[in-house]
């Protein structure tokens, strides 16, 4: 059964967005030292022995049974190529251009959302989204070039985008009937199964570094996918979609202090629009889930 909780939602949601970035950043840091093929396929691989062990402490093995094969074939194969076109496009672009382009996925999923899972699209959620795609709009402006690999890594950013909104419109269709564990499992496994057909054109053997790196940024991957999850368990897709604009905030911040990456004016004059966009979203949500509750008649209140 489905719960409304949004604001457990949302914070489950921003946790996730949290720890994706921190996964991110280490694909940024490798540079496509180690094909990204290679990265998915351990990513993979930490991830199904990761959940088949807190399947069994939870659940036992039979949490992992599922009848809805076709949902999660659909989710788990839209989430696997928006991941592989995300990491190729990572090591083709600047950190804060590719995260500012990902920021296309929440219209998507809004529309799509709309359109075939019926969800009722309220008019301040509309405002937000496009509030938060302006300051974006800004933001990418002046930096963004289209010549050779630059080109390649805008089409690839713009790709998992589109991927992501589909991966996350199945998720909402499917997390009310079944488990954030199972659904996270079956995507692990997909993209595991992929990513070992890359082989094929040669992997690299990576430094201990490197391994220290594909292994952090796999546990950061698994756990916040997870939690991503659980997010579309608690609220409506339309309503947590547009916090994935908290990525900017993460962008800036690894981007100055990993990379060198200032920040220049058109940050500054395009971050206030994203975080107000998140925000307007998260006030009128609670505003709207307390009235809710006040009007719930007390059962300790004398007769």
């Amino acid at each position: 059964m489905h719960s409304h909780r949004p604001i457990l939602g949302a914070a489950l949601k921003l946790t996730s967005v949290v720890l994706l970035s921190t996964m991110a950043v280490g694909v940024k840091y490798l540079d496509g030292a180690v094909p990204a093929g290679e990265i998915i396929f351990m990513r993979g691989v930490i991830s199904v022995i990761v959940l088949a062990v807190i399947a069994r402490r939870i659940a036992g093995w039979h949490l992992l049974k599922t009848m809805n094969w076709r949902s999660h074939a659909l989710r788990s194969l839209m989430g696997t190529n928006s991941m592989f076109c995300w990491f190729t496009a990572l090591t083709l672009i600047p950190l804060a251009d590719f995260t500012a382009i990902t920021f296309t996925a929440p219209m998507f999923l809004t529309i799509l959302a709309m359109v075939f899972l019926g969800e009722r699209i309220h008019h301040y959620r509309w405002t937000a989204l496009v509030v938060g795609l302006i300051g974006v709009l800004i933001m990418i402006g002046p930096h963004l070039s289209f010549g050779g690999s630059s080109s390649l890594g805008v089409g690839l950013s713009l790709a998992a985008a589109i991927s992501s909104a589909l991966a996350m419109m199945f998720l909402r269709s499917m997390s009310s009937a079944e488990h954030a564990i199972t659904i996270t499992f079956y995507f692990s496994l997909t993209t595991m199964v992929c990513a070992a057909f890359t082989a094929l054109w040669g992997w690299h053997a990576p430094t201990a570094e490197q391994w220290a790196i594909i292994i952090g940024a796999s546990f950061f991957g698994v756990f916040g996918q997870l939690l991503m999850t659980y997010s579309y368990h608690y609220a409506e897709a339309s309503m947590i979609a547009p916090l994935d604009y908290a990525n900017l905030l993460m962008a800036v911040l690894y981007g100055y202090f990993l990379f060198g990456e200032k920040p220049g004016a058109s940050t500054w004059m395009g971050a206030p629009l994203v975080i107000a966009a998140g925000l307007v979203i998260l006030w009128r949500e609670y505003r709207s889930y307390a009235s809710r509750l006040a009007i719930v008649p007390s059962p300790t209140v004398a007769e």
